[in-house]
């Protein structure tokens, strides 16, 4: 008998679950819909309480006015020519705001000579501009003047805003890997700027068309839809108010629905190129739907390895804004000499530091600290967290200016690259464009095939299609791994390299590592006792220094 129920009530549990989810899809437009027919019928039952057609009228002459409008011969020259002075508006201040507002993000000059204007702008009511200019302009081209007021200041701000909250970490990669202004300009400052100039376009638009339709009216602009609107208050044709009010709605709507779906195809085009490998989550994307990231399950496995390993070993850092491991006391000292055999001892240093102190917030990190390190060497920094690892390698990179003592490079500025504490990747980018991007020149196809093939030998097959930040954070250090190494630099820095890494991939890394080591001198800090062993036993010349001791 139990059988027999549970048998009918499967049939009736799937059904109601499938209504969940077609119910689940479909419940944004029906909230919409819903929406729409309880405003609708408030206002059906507004207008039969009044019963003044001329106040309120009913939706039904609305309705009709609508359609006689639209059936007029002169609707849409009316309708193109404001959409022409509004949009001209919005667009001249979307550039202006833009270009404007990276001038200002690298000169304070001109940023404290458009403070005054600005700020005019933004408090200044419209109303009176609109009086103003209507005695320098003409009425036609007010709306364009207005249009153009009213949404400069909010793009401007927007954008300078995006720029000034450009990752310090990322600008700091940047500087290590000797990116050019244009570089820093095309993958970090205007990819960090998109979601801000997002919220800027979707505001501006629905300032500027009020903006613009009252500017139209205060100045009778001929063809014009506040034309249109003053004359049927005049007349008391408020169907047609109603109309025309309708009229600009939709169009706002659908201007601001249609150019939003543009810019969210540049801004995939700019920070998100991997979308367009994947039609179904760029759809979404520029309909304004939320994209979900595909993770496979050896990702997320590695994902929870890794993790795991984190928490074994110890490795993980600590956050803070300058330097997050290193902010204890600092009569740290200097253990270790000089190696028994170097690789040459003619052979001019890297990277000189010379009785170098650092404090921060009056908390002495580094004190009297000189070391110097040559390519063939490794530097092996050890000590437990607080004792002023991660400050050395700062100073090493050029990151951090010490209080007294100097930072020399005595062959001249080498080239540096740098496996950070954290990965420091460009998120919307692939894993091929992140390590390019640290090759000096443009990068060809060759160069791509190569770099593809290097990281599918770490174990990474979705270097060109997928972002980054899609990956597990084994897969993000090695990317940071194969960039620092294929720059072939001068000078490698690695702080704590081989979290989240598992014994093998270590013993890969390290073997990549040594065969740069003859022409590169390499820093690396970790505290691992494994890693510690792992390093003395690959490398012939490792200096050992000890802080915090």
């Amino acid at each position: 008998m139990r059988n027999s129920n549970d048998g009918q009530s499967k049939p009736s549990t799937d059904g109601r679950s499938r209504l969940r989810q077609v119910l689940s899809r479909c419940r944004i437009p029906l909230y919409l819909l819903i929406s729409l027919a309880v405003w609708v019928a408030l206002w059906q039952y507004k207008a039969g309480k009044m019963n003044s057609p001329v106040l309120l009228p009913y939706p039904k002459d609305v309705w009709a006015a609508l359609r006689e409008l639209v059936g007029k011969p002169e609707f849409s020259a009316i309708l193109l020519g404001s959409l022409k002075h509004i949009m001209t508006g919005f667009a001249m201040a979307l550039v202006c705001g833009i270009v404007l507002a990276i001038i200002c993000r690298f000169s304070l000059f001109a940023e404290m000579l458009l403070l005054p204007p600005m700020k005019l702008v933004k408090t200044v009511p419209v109303v009176s501009f609109i009086i103003l200019l209507l005695l320098w302009v003409d009425p036609a081209r007010i709306s364009i003047v207005i249009s153009f007021l009213i949404v400069l200041p909010v793009v401007y701000a927007n954008v300078s805003k995006g720029i000034r909250e450009t990752p310090k970490e990322m600008l700091e990669m940047a500087k290590v890997f000797g990116y050019s202004f244009l570089r820093k300009l095309r993958y970090l400052f205007i990819p960090n700027t998109v979601p801000y100039t997002t919220a800027a376009v979707s505001t501006g638009l629905s300032l500027c068309w009020k903006a613009g339709i009252a500017a139209e009216i205060i100045g009778l602009s001929k063809n014009s839809i506040g034309r249109q609107l003053y004359d049927s208050k005049l007349y008391l044709d408020t169907p047609a108010l109603f109309a025309w009010t309708v009229v600009v709605i939709l169009v706002s709507v659908v201007m601001e629905w249609l150019i939003m779906i543009v810019l969210r195809a540049v801004a995939i085009a700019i920070a998100d190129p991997t979308l367009w490998y994947r039609p179904r989550q760029a759809l979404r994307f520029l309909v304004g739907l939320p994209v979900l990231e595909d993770r496979t399950a050896e990702e997320e496995v590695e994902e929870n390895s890794s993790a795991e390993l984190k928490a074994a070993e110890g490795t993980g850092s600590s956050a803070g804004p300058e330097d997050s491991v290193d902010t204890g006391s600092g009569e740290a000292g200097v253990s270790g000499g000089e190696p028994a055999d170097r690789v040459d001892q003619d052979n001019e240093p890297v990277v000189v530091l010379d009785h170098v102190d650092k404090s921060y917030n009056g908390r002495a990190v580094l004190t009297d600290v000189s070391v110097e390190l040559r390519k063939g060497e490794v530097m092996l920094i050890t000590g437990p967290s607080g004792g002023g690892k991660t400050t050395m390698l700062r100073c090493m990179l050029g990151l951090v200016r010490p209080d007294s003592g100097t930072v020399t490079y005595p062959a001249g500025r080498p080239r540096m690259a740098a496996v950070f504490q954290e990965d420091r990747l460009c998120e919307g980018l692939p894993a091929w464009k992140n390590v390019a991007l640290a090759i000096p020149g443009r990068t060809g196809r060759e160069t791509r095939n190569s770099i593809l093939s290097e990281l599918s030998e770490l174990g990474i097959d979705d270097g060109a299609r997928k972002p980054v930040r899609a990956f597990s954070g084994g897969m993000k250090r090695r990317t940071a791994w194969l960039r620092a190494l294929t720059v072939k630099p001068d000078l490698l820095v690695l702080d704590e390299p081989f979290t989240g890494l598992d014994a093998a991939r270590k013993d890969i890394l390290l073997e990549r590592m040594h065969s740069v080591a003859e022409t590169t001198a390499i820093a690396i800090v970790t505290h691992n006792t494994s890693e510690i062993e792992k390093i003395c036993a690959t490398f012939e010349n490792v200096i050992r220094v000890t802080r915090g001791e």
